[in-house]
C-alpha cells in the first residue's frame, strides 16, 4: 500500500552507475531547501541478523551457502521491517530510499532466477509500504558500467556490463513495458552525461514535489 501521510516516500531505482547517489544528494537538498525535513536511507534495513547474513553472503557471491527460498525469505524479512521503519519516519519527514523492493526483485531474477514478478506479487498480497513515487535512473549500461569503473572500488560479482544489462531488461520490464497494476507513478531520469547541469532536474524536482498525485502516470524526461 503506498503511503498516507503528508510526507512522500521516493524511492530511487536504476542498475549499479546508474547515478543513483549523485541525483539522491540533490532531491535531498531541493527537499531540505524548501523547508520540509528529509531522511535519506539504504536497500536494507540489517534489522535481522540471520536475514543480514543472507543477504550480505549474496551481495559478496556467496549465495551456495543458501537456497534460493532462504534467499527469498531473507529479502522478503528485511523489506518488511524496513517498510516500517520508513512508516515510523514518514510522521514527520519525507524519505528517499536509494533503491527498495524493485532492485530486490530484479537483482534476484538476473542473477539466482527468483522471479522479479513474484517478489513485488508477495509485497503487494502483505501490504509492503509502496513509495508514492518511483524514479527510474535509465541510462545506457555502457556508460553506467564505466561509470562502476571508474569509481576506483573493488567491483562486486554483478557490476559488469553483461548483467547489468539483464538488470536493466528486468527493470524496464517492471516499471515501463509490462508494470504491475499496483505499481506507483514513475518518473523515467535519463542520466545520461550532463543531466544535472542541462535542465532535467527541473521536471525530477516537479515530480517529488507532487508525490501524492492520485493517478499514476509515466513521466519522462528528454
Amino acid at each position: 500500500m503506498p503511503s498516507t501521510t503528508n510526507h512522500g516516500f521516493l524511492a530511487l531505482e536504476g542498475v549499479d552507475g546508474s547515478g543513483k547517489t549523485t541525483t539522491a544528494r540533490l532531491i535531498a537538498e531541493h527537499v531540505r531547501a524548501q523547508g520540509r525535513p528529509l531522511s535519506r536511507i539504504g536497500q536494507h534495513s540489517w534489522l535481522d541478523p540471520q536475514a543480514a547474513r543472507v543477504i550480505i553472503d549474496v551481495r559478496e557471491d556467496r549465495p551456495h551457502r543458501h537456497s534460493h527460498r532462504r534467499i527469498t525469505e531473507a529479502y522478503f524479512r528485511d523489506k518488511q521491517l524496513q517498510a516500517g521503519a520508513i512508516g515510523d519516519l514518514l510522521r514527520d519527514r519525507t524519505v528517499l530510499s536509494d533503491r527498495y523492493i524493485f532492485s530486490d526483485a530484479a537483482y534476484l531474477e538476473v542473477l539466482y532466477g527468483i522471479p522479479a514478478r513474484e517478489t513485488l506479487d508477495r509485497h503487494h498480497a502483505h501490504g509492503t509500504l509502496l513509495p508514492d513515487l518511483i524514479v527510474y535512473l535509465d541510462v545506457p549500461v555502457e556508460l553506467a558500467a564505466d561509470r562502476v569503473v571508474s569509481r576506483g572500488k573493488s567491483m562486486r560479482h554483478y557490476e559488469n556490463s553483461y548483467t547489468l544489462d539483464k538488470v536493466s531488461t528486468v527493470y524496464r520490464a517492471l516499471l515501463l513495458d509490462d508494470p504491475p497494476p499496483y505499481l506507483p507513478p514513475v518518473h523515467v531520469f535519463r542520466n545520461t552525461t550532463g543531466a544535472h547541469e542541462d535542465g532535467r532536474m527541473h521536471a525530477l524536482y516537479r515530480a517529488a514535489d507532487s508525490v501524492a498525485a492520485p493517478e499514476r502516470e509515466l513521466l519522462e524526461t528528454s
